[in-house]
């Protein structure tokens, strides 16, 4: 039978099994200790009863069938494993996962690094997780690789994964929901070269080079970029996905060669972190830049004239499809080997639909 599990909170992880709005989760963390498991009580006829007649037995098998049928509704507690606990894009994320943990009467559990894109507290949080005996794991890997041997243990003790955002690199992944980063990234690289007339000077700031998500981004940007003589990529140079980060990556380019006509980034942080830069600098009226999640804050930058364009990942509905996926496999239905969503590019067109459609979840600035 499925455990029903307590969230404990520790000093080590951030757990929270309710979220709403765009507030950041409490700083600290849980694991969930599995409750003893009740005792199934026997079916059997005693000795000395008379045996059913078939009409009899009827009415038993149907109510072991809606027995049945009930455990496989679910009373599950997944886990929602992200990359840090404040960025809005991951909150967006769990909002999505809680809605769907709301529609399909399960628990949901979020663990996110205290420290953004830290891989040994995501690999501690995956081994607090299969201790606390949870049902199922949504994962956002920090590191597709890096994060392989904790999954494995994931397998071994029968917890199905699914992964979420990225890729993991290896272990078994029931299915894998999210964006095709590569091909997304192309689109996206090709709008901003046709907005600079197939001609200027680029600038990359990466992801984290660890995760599969900054590799695709980066394969799709530099497969277009490279289809154009007139294009000079000039740098490409991880941010990990901060926004301080991006902001210091472009003052030191400035410094070093101001001759920049756009800057392509990984995700909205670090695209607002180098438009920051520029216009310290006096330099966004002649720099073009993109970023990559399509988040409220991105989109408003975009209205506001500080973005030329972003990439739609659907963040809300990557959380949402990722607890359905879990739930059907814990049903024992099969699900898709890569459930994909977003991939429009986000601009001054249709920037305002997506504002409107986070307001209808709940997110507004």
């Amino acid at each position: 039978m499925k455990k029903r599990l307590v969230a404990l909170l520790t000093g080590t992880l951030i757990a929270v099994s309710v979220l709403s709005g765009c507030g950041g989760s409490d700083q600290g963390g849980s694991t969930a200790e599995p409750a003893p498991a009740q005792e199934e009580e026997s079916s059997a006829p005693e000795a000395e009863s008379e045996p059913e007649t078939e009409a009899e037995a009827e009415p038993a098998a149907e109510e072991e069938s809606a027995s049945s049928e009930e455990k496989a509704g679910g009373d599950y507690t997944i886990a929602v494993m992200v990359k840090d606990s404040s960025t809005p894009f991951w909150r967006y994320l769990v909002s999505g996962a809680q809605e769907a943990a709301d529609e399909l009467g399960v628990t949901v559990v979020e663990y996110a690094p205290m420290e953004a894109q830290s891989l040994d507290e995501q690999t501690k949080q995956v081994e607090d997780a299969i201790q606390a005996g949870v049902d199922a794991i949504c994962i956002a890997p920090v590191d597709s690789d890096g994060i392989v041997p904790a999954l494995e243990k994931a397998n071994e003790a029968g917890i199905p994964v699914i992964a979420i955002n990225t890729k993991a690199n290896g272990a078994k992944i029931e299915t894998f929901v999210g964006i095709d980063n590569e091909a997304a990234a192309e689109n996206l690289a090709q709008y901003m070269v046709d907005e600079l007339g197939n001609e200027g000077k680029v600038v990359i700031i990466e992801g984290n080079p660890a995760g599969q998500t900054s590799v695709d981004r980066v394969a799709g940007f530099t497969t277009i970029l490279e289809k154009y003589e007139g294009i000079e990529l000039t740098v490409s140079q991880p941010g990990y996905f901060k926004r301080d980060e991006a902001m210091t990556i472009m003052e030191n380019l400035i410094q070093a060669n101001p001759d920049i006509d756009a800057v392509l980034a990984l995700n909205d942080e670090m695209a607002l972190g180098a438009w920051q830069a520029l216009d310290d600098a006096g330099m966004t009226d002649d720099v073009v830049i993109s970023g990559f999640d399509g988040a409220v804050e991105g989109c408003n930058a975009i209205l506001g004239g500080k973005l030329k364009a972003s990439m739609d990942q659907d963040a809300i509905g990557t959380g949402y499809e990722g607890v359905k996926a879990a739930v059907e496999v814990l049903n024992g239905n099969t699900v898709d080997e890569w459930i994909k969503i977003g991939g429009t590019v986000v601009n001054g067109d249709n920037a305002q639909d997506y504002l409107d459609n986070f307001a209808a979840h709940g997110f507004s600035e």
